[in-house]
């Protein structure tokens, strides 16, 4: 995968890409191996007592070995193709070593924290969120210090990568330093954990513990440091996808260290955990020490590239930017530090629901780095998106030790923005007592909760959405899906995280709420909306938000569009949060937020180049707020309303059985299975929407079909799996065949086979009604080989990324979960699967198309 990236891929894409078969292939193989992967991190495990030595030898000789046969394969294939691997110019070697020592350490350090540590990932009660938080380490680090280094962190690819010099050119230099990152990793992991080592010699249960006071501030200051460095390297090296970047930095160290110190890592939360009395006052000040300590290092650290950078003339610092004044940088400011701060709170300090069966909360370092990346994304060119006093005193550092030709800014915009970040923390803190009355008093929320809850959660969303719309970007659906993941995760326990008028509509019709509370819900979501879309109007003026059809489409393409697509989102809610199958009060899934998020980047990018992917009545009113919502506002919501409806029915469909709990009947809902007919609807169903994503992103000419496509699938497998296991796949349901895994017959799987290439069909005559409206379009959906690459070599990589795609299925979808998995609900696997779907189509998207499934093709 990263060969192939380097080879024909897009610069935008290439980290995103092998962070997503890192973490599929980290959870398809942890059961067996540990999902090592890397020499670096099988030398950090044996130091740290968590591998034996002579299995770090065997696992070395695999490494390698694994890594020169893909780079002579991905060599052959792509001839006259290369990689040269060496420093980018025009930073030197010491610049590169540099970064492969800080980020190949975050990744041993990630992997000794979330999968070696017995207090952290408990044989009793493990996480599911191990190998996320090792993947993303490459979302950090590939965008930071991809321009620098181009950001390996891997001694095999390393080597492999310049196998024109059999490793022994510029790969020696960098797997040598990788293999010092892996050692420092250890070091540090002892700091943090100083009791894990004597208790894993002792064969000892870690129990949940307080950790000192040097190791909570060791923890503050590595974490905040790796956040910090990230967001500055990616300014140096002109990354495109700094929000991203210093998010997944943020989720990776937050999973690490949660248990250690609570993972602040920004002033503006140990503020907030101080005014909730969660930490004493002293302990806040102590890590908000720490906390600034580790920002200025961060900026030395990034000063030292900067001087070398193209980029060394451009003054980064603390200032409002294209433009803007300060008080729009800093309400901005304010305004997105709330969001980031009541995240915190609301998942880390609320009650555990009671249906939670585990202990872990396995998705709230992916909420809280989603914030950081939402924020950067939607404010980043009024104020930076910085959200972390540590991180201003960083880039104000970097600015102070490299200005570049640009004077200074007064350092009064750097007290002023750490101000209002803290004041921002204040608000969250007083909003978080106001949505979870049970930090203050015992009993069920109450209704004016939830209806601020709503009210609140949409004003986020809205916000995000505004924002975004108007300053632009490839990633405004990603920020989208961030920002409603975030929220309804926040907001679930106290109203159930609807946050759209449409879902609230599903939710009535299907008889799970009552039409006076979705009229109140309604009217909740429709403030916080109007209120979010003014805001963002004058935030961002004289930039004006409008609603309209992409002018190479029609009224009705649009309309259609978002029937489709909010149709998905609703049906993704009911299945995932509505189900008492698919969540039940005994053990309820922990994948809900991430499944409803993502449905924002499957439409938003398949559905944003025709009608804008509103998929929600309240941002439609709000995007038209210019016509009070009364002008295409009001068929856009209608349009969604409708979706609503269809998503409903399919429900109804698809889960009978819930219909029948509805009416009383528990041994009807108990004694349910399945039938063929049923389930072969629901691999129609995924399969259509999966395929018409792809048709619609080629269509629109999206640089993210990829990114899209996998998020569909994912959000597909996690509503539908439970069902018909959420094969959508010719190829898998063979593989599922003859595995014998998967309880499947022969009969069986041709009717799965056939309901899926008829979901293809089915979706490619939709994607047809868009096509014809998109001239130019037409050759980039005929399935063959990319220009410049022959039938062999296109079929090789279709041949290669479905097996990957269909191995990772197998391997976590069809075996038996690990006795420390305490939910029958898997959190990791529709990640897994879909995520092979996203590094596939940017590894092999410019060679064959990346499709890896013949109900695509069809």
């Amino acid at each position: 995968t990263a060969s192939c990236c380097a080879m024909v891929g897009s610069p935008a894409w290439g980290a995103l890409a092998v962070a997503s078969v890192l973490m599929a292939m980290t959870y398809a193989t942890g059961n067996v191996s540990g999902g090592n992967l890397n020499p670096a991190v099988s030398l950090s495990l044996g130091m740290a007592g968590a591998l034996e030595w002579k299995a770090v030898r065997l696992y070395w000789t695999a490494q390698f070995s694994g890594g020169f046969a893909a780079a002579a394969l991905s060599s052959a294939l792509l001839s006259p193709r290369g990689v040269a691997l060496a420093p980018v110019a025009p930073f030197t070697g010491c610049h590169a070593v540099i970064v492969e020592v800080i980020y190949t350490c975050m990744l041993c350090f990630v992997v000794l924290n979330c999968a070696a540590s017995k207090r952290n990932n408990s044989p009793s009660d493990g996480n599911q969120f191990y190998a996320l938080a090792i993947g993303f380490v490459v979302v950090a680090g590939g965008y930071a210090g991809g321009g620098i280094s181009g950001a390996v962190f891997n001694p095999a690819i390393a080597m492999s990568l310049d196998i024109k010099h059999l490793g022994f050119g510029w790969g020696i230099w960098y797997a040598l330093y990788e293999m010092i990152g892996g050692v420092v990793a250890v070091a540090l992991y002892r700091a943090v954990r100083p009791d894990e080592q004597a208790e894993q010699q002792a064969g000892e249960e870690a129990e949940p513990r307080i950790a000192s006071r040097m190791s909570m501030r060791v923890s503050e200051f590595l974490g905040t440091f790796v956040v910090a460095v990230t967001v500055c390297l990616n300014l140096v090296s002109g990354s495109v996808a700094t929000a991203l970047s210093a998010g997944a930095a943020l989720m990776c160290m937050v999973y690490a260290l949660g248990d250690v110190s609570g993972a602040h890592f920004n002033p503006a939360v140990s503020f907030a955990c101080a005014l909730m009395r969660a930490t004493e006052w002293r302990v806040s000040l102590d890590f908000i020490a720490f906390q600034i300590l580790a920002g200025i290092s961060a900026g030395v650290v990034a000063a030292t590239m900067h001087t070398a950078a193209a980029s060394k003339r451009i003054t980064f610092d603390v200032r409002p930017l294209n433009g803007y004044g300060f008080t729009a940088a800093a309400v901005a400011e304010l305004l997105f530090t709330v969001v980031l701060v009541y995240t915190v709170l609301a998942t880390t300090l609320a009650p555990r629901p009671a249906q939670q069966v585990s202990r872990q909360r396995f998705y709230v370092g992916l909420c809280i780095g989603g914030c950081m990346t939402l924020g950067g994304v939607a404010i980043g060119a009024v104020s930076g998106g910085e959200l972390n006093p540590a991180v201003s005193c960083a880039i104000s550092t970097l600015a102070g030790m490299s200005p570049g030709a640009d004077p200074l800014s007064p350092r009064t915009y750097l007290i002023g923005f750490a101000a209002m970040q803290l004041a921002g923390s204040l608000l969250a803190a007083m909003l978080f007592r106001t949505t979870h009355p049970q930090q203050r008093r015992a009993g069920e929320a109450a209704e004016f909760e939830a209806l601020v809850s709503e009210c609140w959660g949409t004003f986020v969303v809205v916000l995000t959405a505004t924002c975004c719309s108007l300053v632009g970007g490839v990633w405004t659906s990603t920020a989208v899906a961030f920002a409603i993941m975030a929220m309804v995760y926040a907001t679930a326990p106290t109203s159930g995280g609807h946050l759209n008028p449409a879902v609230s509509f599903a939710m009535g019709l299907i008889g799970l709420q009552p039409w006076m509370q979705v009229y109140k819900y309604c009217l909740a979501q429709l403030l916080g909306a109007a209120l979010a879309a003014g805001t963002a109007s004058m935030l961002l003026a004289p930039r004006q938000l409008s609603l309209a059809h992409v002018d190479a489409f029609s009224f009705s393409h649009a309309i259609l569009a978002e029937v489709l697509f909010t149709s998905m989102l609703c049906f993704v809610y009911l299945s995932c949060v509505a189900s008492q199958r698919n969540n039940p009060l005994s053990d309820g899934n922990q994948f809900f937020g991430l499944a409803i998020g993502f449905v924002a980047i499957a439409g938003g990018h398949a559905a944003g180049g025709v009608s804008g992917a509103c998929l929600n009545p309240a941002l439609a009113m709000g995007m038209d707020i210019r016509r009070l919502g009364l002008g295409w506002g009001v068929p856009w919501a209608v349009a969604e309303l409708v979706g609503a409806s269809i998503g409903a029915f399919l429900y109804e469909v698809a889960r009978p059985d819930e219909w029948a709990l509805l009416r009383g009947s528990q041994a009807d809902f108990a004694g349910y299975v399945p039938s063929q007919a049923r389930r072969c609807f629901c691999e129609f169903i995924g399969t259509f929407m999966l395929v018409l994503t792809v048709a619609l992103n080629v269509a629109t000419s999206s640089v993210a079909t990829a990114w899209s496509a996998g998020a569909a699938l994912m959000c597909m497998i996690y509503s539908l799996g439970g069902i018909s296991g959420g094969h959508f796949n010719p190829a898998v349901t063979l593989a599922v065949l003859v595995s014998g895994r998967g309880a499947i017959l022969p009969k069986d799987s041709g009717l799965y086979m056939g309901s899926q290439l008829l979901g293809g069909l089915a979706a490619g005559a939709v994607g047809a009604l868009f096509r014809s409206a998109a001239p130019g379009n037409l050759a980039a959906l005929k399935v063959a080989p990319a220009a410049g690459h022959t039938l062999l070599s296109a079929g090789c990589a279709e041949l290669f990324f479905t097996f990957v795609l269909v191995y990772t299925f197998l391997a976590v979808a069809t075996t038996r979960p690990p006795a420390s998995q305490l939910s029958k609900h898997s959190f990791h696997a529709a990640l897994a699967i879909g995520a092979c779907v996203t590094a596939g189509g940017f590894a092999a998207g410019g060679v064959s198309g990346g499709e890896l499934n013949p109900a695509v093709g069809a």
